[in-house]
């Protein structure tokens, strides 16, 4: 087997060491896949025009782990770290896509940009969505989903966007996925 990694991007002002990544982390070693986390460079300011510098971070991040001679590798973000994947994901396929919660429209606040990277995505693509997530409405992301076939979806049943007691359920399903696509 070709050596497998992840990338893992964090929540908006979040750094490597959000819990959330480390519990996927963890949860990927067990499957011998292994995984970089970022803190992106902008942390504690304003994301950067066009999210440059956050793309930019997550390329070195991917780049280091193919230097280190793993040929799958793929891109995970929590929330607004998923919608930078999704953007790079659009522009350079890695071998897998994973989002865990995207915010994809808040109330009052559709993001069209967001909407047009995921529908774009050709890579194999997992979003991991509470069912109450209303940052993410989980019916834009099935009708997204239902124009691109490269998309799965996985509901949590009564989470919202921070997942709450249904996190391991989240990191698991996304684990067990990422195991079954890179290959």
């Amino acid at each position: 087997m070709s050596g497998r990694a992840a990338v893992l991007a964090p929540g908006y002002g979040g750094t490597a060491r959000q819990p959330i990544l480390r519990a996927l982390a963890d949860a990927l070693a067990t499957y011998a896949i292994a995984s970089r986390a970022v803190t992106f460079a902008t942390r504690g300011s304003r994301p950067s025009a066009g999210y440059e510098r956050e793309l930019a971070d997550l390329r070195v991040a991917r780049d280091a782990l193919g230097a280190e001679g793993n040929d799958c590798v793929a891109l995970v973000g929590r929330s607004f770290g998923g919608r930078i994947a999704a953007f790079l994901a659009a522009q350079e396929p890695p071998a897998a896509l994973v989002v865990l919660g995207h915010p994809i429209s808040p109330p009052g606040r559709p993001r069209p940009r967001d909407e047009a990277a995921l529908a774009k995505v050709t890579c194999p693509t997992l979003v991991v969505q509470g069912d109450h997530d209303q940052l993410g409405p989980y019916a834009v992301l099935e009708r997204i989903a239902a124009t691109n076939p490269h998309i799965d979806l996985v509901a949590i049943a009564g989470a919202g966007h921070e997942f709450g007691r249904q996190e391991g359920e989240a990191v698991a399903a996304a684990a067990r996925w990422l195991d079954s696509m890179l290959r």
